[in-house]
This record gives C-alpha cells, sequence and structure tokens, in this order.
C-alpha cells in the first residue's frame, strides 16, 4: 500500500533547517523526512483490533507543524511519537477487517476512527485515573512502551505511531474502541472535518459560559473557526470578535457566527489601544515598552500558538477571565505575569473526550456529527482544498502556505 511517512534524519532536518528561508520546498521533500513509500498491509495489534481502508484524511495544523520544524528540538511532543510513521490522524474511513474479538457487522461501515492511544486502545488495565472518567485526550500512558495487550510504542495518536499507521495511508489499524460510526445523512466532505470541530467542540465544552458575554477568538484558522461554530452551536448569545490578518478569512468567520472581524495595527500600543477601545479598558504603560490592559474580554481562545499570541491572549482577558490554549504551539518565552495578576483561569485543551451536555455523556465525535446531522454545526465551508495521495508535496505547500492558496482545510481524497 502507499502511504506518506515522516521520520526525523538530524542530518536533512538540520540542512533544511538553514536552508528553509531560500528554498521552502526543501521541507516537504525526502531531505526533511518527507516521502511517499510502498509499505506492507498492518498487522492487527491485538484481537480487537481492525483494519480499515481510508476514503478521506485532513491535513491537521499539528502535521504541518511537524513539517515545518516549529517545535524546538527539544520539545517535550517527542516523548510522544513513534517515526518514522504514516502520518494522519483526521481520518473518514471503511472498515475492511476485524480481529476474532470484533463483531463482524463492522466490515463495510463509514467510520471516523477517534485517533487517541489511550489506555483502552492499548489494552491497559486498570486504566489510568483519566481514562477511567472518560477523559482520554488527557490519558497518562501516551508514554508507555509496549504495555496492553496491543503493546505499543509511545504515541499520543494514530498518525504519529508506526504500528498503528496514520490516515496517511490506503489503510490503517484501529482498536474497534476507536471507530465511530459516521450517520448516512452525512456526506463524505463534512464527516472528514469530524476531528477538527471535536477538538474546537471539546474546549469550548470546557469554558464556563454562565456569565460571559465577550469572546475574542485569536485565529481564525480551522480552529478558531470551529471554534465560533461550536460557541454558536451550543447557543452561546453574546459577542464574538474574530483577529486573524487575512482577509479571505472573514466570511468565513462572518458566516459562521462572528459578530466582528478584528483587524489590528502592527504597533503594540496601537494594537492595545484598539482592543481597550473595543472593550471598554484602559491601557497601562510599562516599562521597555511594556503594555498591560485593564479590562478586556471575558474569554480570550488562543489558537495560534506563538509567543506573541500567547502574550496577547493573556493580557487581553478581564481580571478573572478565561483564557483557552487551543493551538499546538509551544509558546517558550511568553510573560505569564498576567496568570496570578489578574488571577485568570488558563484552561489548556487537547483532542476530545467523554463529554458531558445537558445530563449526558457522549463521545466529542458522535456529539459532532449529532449536531452536524441536526445542522446546528455547519463547517462544511472549511474544506477548502482536496488532493490525491501522490500530491502530496502540493497538498502540504499549500496547507504551509495556506493564505497564498486562500486555504482553510486541505485534505486528501482516497475515493
Amino acid at each position: 500500500m502507499q502511504a506518506v511517512c515522516y521520520g526525523v534524519n538530524p542530518v536533512g532536518w538540520a540542512t533544511c533547517r538553514l536552508l528553509r528561508r531560500v528554498w521552502p520546498g526543501c521541507l516537504t521533500s525526502p531531505l526533511n523526512g518527507l516521502r511517499l513509500r510502498e509499505l506492507p498491509t498492518p498487522a492487527l495489534p491485538s484481537d480487537r483490533w481492525v483494519r480499515v481502508r481510508t476514503l478521506m484524511a485532513g491535513i491537521c495544523g499539528s502535521d504541518l507543524s511537524l513539517i515545518a520544524q516549529k517545535q524546538p528540538p527539544d520539545s517535550l511532543l517527542q516523548a510522544f511519537c513513534a517515526l518514522p510513521s504514516p502520518l494522519g490522524h483526521e481520518s473518514l474511513a471503511v472498515v475492511e477487517a476485524v480481529g476474532p474479538a470484533v463483531e463482524k457487522s463492522w466490515i463495510g461501515r463509514r467510520v471516523c476512527v477517534e485517533p487517541t492511544l489511550c489506555c483502552e486502545v492499548r489494552g491497559i488495565d486498570p486504566p489510568c485515573p483519566r481514562c477511567q472518567a472518560g477523559q482520554f485526550g488527557a490519558c497518562q500512558n501516551f508514554a508507555a512502551d509496549g504495555l496492553g495487550d496491543a503493546a505499543l510504542p509511545p504515541a499520543t495518536s494514530i498518525g504519529y505511531n508506526w504500528k498503528t499507521g496514520g490516515a496517511f495511508a490506503e489503510q490503517f489499524v484501529a482498536h474497534v474502541h476507536q471507530l465511530v460510526p459516521v450517520p448516512d445523512e452525512l456526506p463524505d466532505e463534512l464527516a472528514v472535518l469530524t476531528d477538527p470541530a471535536a477538538c474546537s467542540l471539546h474546549a469550548m465544552l470546557r469554558l464556563d459560559l454562565g456569565d460571559v458575554r465577550t469572546v475574542l477568538v485569536y485565529g481564525s484558522g480551522v480552529l478558531g473557526l470551529a471554534a465560533i461554530a461550536s460557541l454558536r452551536a451550543l447557543g452561546y448569545p453574546g459577542r464574538i470578535d474574530a483577529l486573524d490578518v487575512h482577509d479571505y478569512l472573514d466570511a468565513h468567520a462572518r458566516a459562521l457566527g462572528a459578530d466582528e472581524v478584528v483587524r489590528l495595527p502592527a504597533g503594540t500600543a496601537a494594537r492595545f489601544e484598539d482592543i481597550a477601545r473595543r472593550t471598554g479598558g484602559t491601557v497601562q504603560r510599562a516599562r521597555f515598552g511594556n503594555y498591560m490592559l485593564s479590562g478586556g474580554y471575558d474569554v480570550v481562545l488562543d489558537c495560534v500558538g506563538t509567543r506573541r499570541s500567547i502574550d496577547e491572549s493573556l493580557r487581553w482577558t478581564r481580571s478573572r477571565g478565561q483564557m483557552v490554549l487551543l493551538a499546538t504551539g509551544h509558546g517558550r518565552g511568553a510573560d505569564l505575569t498576567p496568570v496570578w495578576f489578574t488571577e485568570l483561569t488558563v484552561l489548556g485543551s487537547y483532542g476530545r473526550q467523554i463529554e458531558r451536555l445537558n445530563g449526558r455523556r457522549i463521545g466529542t465525535y458522535a456529539l459532532v456529527h449529532e449536531m452536524m446531522v441536526s445542522g446546528k454545526l455547519d463547517v462544511r465551508r472549511l474544506l477548502t482544498h482536496t488532493f490525491r495521495l501522490s500530491e502530496y508535496r502540493r497538498a502540504f505547500t499549500v496547507g504551509l502556505n495556506k493564505a497564498e492558496h486562500e486555504a482553510v482545510k486541505v485534505t486528501f481524497d482516497f475515493r
């Protein structure tokens, strides 16, 4: 089978680090560890696993970050990857074969594979406290090496684990626990957006929206746009401002429920003054061109993950407000003074879990499907580009240069 694989070659990685500004194409080349390979069909790790055939697969921001070398060499995430491996964890697939402990009725069913390699998937018994609580996105055994009957190497999810493979391959393997049936009413082009929608919806469900009147979504990419849509799907009636620098995203943000698209000037002082004007706050200047805001938004969602976005998100959140780190950046060097000085609640959000909503317990993927079928959550406009797997270099080039191509979500189409 064909698969797009990634693995770090230290010499090639360092060479691309030096060349990427004069030769951007090096990032999508074999020199950077990215190549289309012919691989054997993956084996089932245990009796409760299945093999699936990929229909469509989304390129996630974390995939692009990996290839673009945005994570530093000492990133903590290195402890949770088993590379080289076929990439891809945003999937729509059909079950092709099942293990002896899995009902044969799964064969031929269209599924989204929830990619998290948690305790149940690994076959670890008893599961960790987080998995017991249904919070498998915060599993404490992602770094487990060979534990459980699946004997998986360390990794957080499918797509970063050589033993499972990933959705940028014609086939990969998954535990039956990871299979979420796709309703017949959902077209493939909407179902493939399940994972990014679920990540944003999960983050919104972590918020306490009880007295929230104003929200700033910092970054109108896939996560930010899906967060806007999720807030509206959950019935949030207050003001949502969407901040980004790319004009082509404005129509998407407004269509999904943003009240205003915010475009800020480049200068620090002017940026703070603009936010103060919008929120009724006041700007306070410290030494050496440092600024603080008294007042601000009730909630700020950081969907960018850079040092600047984290710094500004923390400072633009009102005292005792909520700031959510939804992006997967490391933000090295960010000033955390506002966290304690204004007693902020800072929430991290990663992946999905068993959600609690209106007295129900339901998986995030299944909840997204319900909302999609009902029409409450319609994010199909996010899918802007599709490519065949053989066009992987072009697909990643578009993903790495979204503004140039007016891209939002880029996917592979195997159909």
